[in-house]
């Protein structure tokens, strides 16, 4: 019977050492956890800041491309009476040429290419 308390002593002492070592093992499995629970809170801030960062950098943009598209609307404007003037200017010297006969001469004259700019006389067109 000793044999028997032994054995049934063993098995106790070893059942006993399972459930020790298996607490052992989640023990260290919920501090692993709460490791990576941390870690996990620490990259979901990292992750809110650059999307914050970003969201910033998309409003400066928007913003940027609002400004660069009032800008281009507003040259087309500008050009757009630009060319009216030219337009005008043109129609207004044409209608002067036509009914004008001192105007056409005096149009129909050749410029000096002193006057032209023209460095090479030959390139100005000279006779």
């Amino acid at each position: 019977m000793s044999y028997l308390k032994l054995g049934f002593a063993a098995g106790i002492l070893i059942l006993v050492l399972g459930l020790a070592t298996a607490t052992a093992i989640y023990r260290g499995n919920a501090i692993a956890a709460k490791a990576e629970a941390a870690q996990a809170q620490e990259d979901l801030a990292t992750a809110k800041a650059v999307n914050a960062a970003n969201d910033q950098a998309l409003g400066r943009l928007k913003a940027q491309q609002q400004r660069d598209a009032d800008l281009a609307a507003k040259l087309a404007d500008q050009l757009a009476d630009t060319n009216e003037a030219l337009n005008v200017a043109t129609d207004e010297r044409r209608k002067a040429e036509r009914d004008n006969e001192d105007i056409r001469k005096f149009l129909a004259l050749r410029i000096p290419d002193a006057l032209r700019g023209v460095p090479d006389a030959k390139a100005g067109g000279a006779d």
